[in-house]
């Protein structure tokens, strides 16, 4: 009977730990137009961005801003679906891997540490130029 107790217990543990690691304590949180965010359990905000030609896409808008208070943990998942490109904004030296439509998901974690408006873009090639770019608003 301990035996059973035992395995059932260590059971809870390993499921609630697994529930933690892969985010499910991640909450939704509203009031941020434009923007699919998440804050984890130690506060950190994730914004899940996806690339194509010559723009980048969150929750169905094309470059959208991308809003955090000065002092948020910052986390941009990044995906292309369409070409090779990346994500960057250079005042905080946060930059993704590039990637290409096959490569997966990558991502950048950074401390939004200044306020101000800054601009995100891809610096693969002439893509900036050509309008993959956004901002990143720190208040």
């Amino acid at each position: 009977m301990k035996k059973v107790i035992v395995v059932i217990a260590a059971l809870i543990i390993v499921a609630v730990a697994g529930y933690y690691l892969i985010g499910g304590s991640a909450k939704t949180i509203g009031g941020v137009t434009g923007n699919v965010v998440s804050e984890n359990y130690d506060g950190m905000k994730t914004f899940v961005l996806t690339g194509e030609n010559f723009k980048f896409v969150m929750d169905g808008k094309d470059n959208p801003d991308i809003r955090v208070k000065q002092g948020d943990k910052v986390r941009i998942e990044f995906t292309s679906i369409k070409g090779f490109h990346d994500w960057a904004v250079d005042e905080f030296g946060a930059k993704t891997k590039q990637v290409r439509d096959t490569e997966g998901i990558t991502f950048v974690e950074f401390v939004a540490d200044k306020k101000g408006t800054f601009e995100y873009y891809c610096s693969i090639g002439e893509h900036r130029q050509q309008g993959m770019k956004g901002n990143l608003i720190v208040e």
